[in-house]
């Protein structure tokens, strides 16, 4: 198993641990793979989810998904994932 503090990059196996539009996401227990990260720590909106909380995030991830709701402007907060494998 992995750390959860542990952060991700290019390459990783993630599975989608969290909910969103169906008709813009894959289906939560979706896997992908991370095609980019961007690290950029603090309490953000998370724009993918419907609650306006702010979550403590330290990246943006964005991932090429085992499914065909694949959109190049999505990008996930790695609370919204969990890694599977390293790569």
């Amino acid at each position: 198993m992995f750390k959860e503090d542990e952060l991700f990059k290019i390459g990783d196996l993630v599975q989608l641990d969290n909910q969103f539009c169906p008709e813009r996401h894959p289906p939560m227990g979706t896997y992908g793979v991370v095609i980019d990260v961007e690290d950029c720590p603090g309490a953000f909106h998370d724009s993918n989810s419907d609650s306006d909380e702010l979550v403590d995030i330290e990246q943006y991830v964005s991932v090429h998904w085992a499914h065909h709701l694949n959109v190049k402007e999505q990008c996930y907060t790695e609370v919204s994932l969990k890694k599977v494998a390293s790569a």
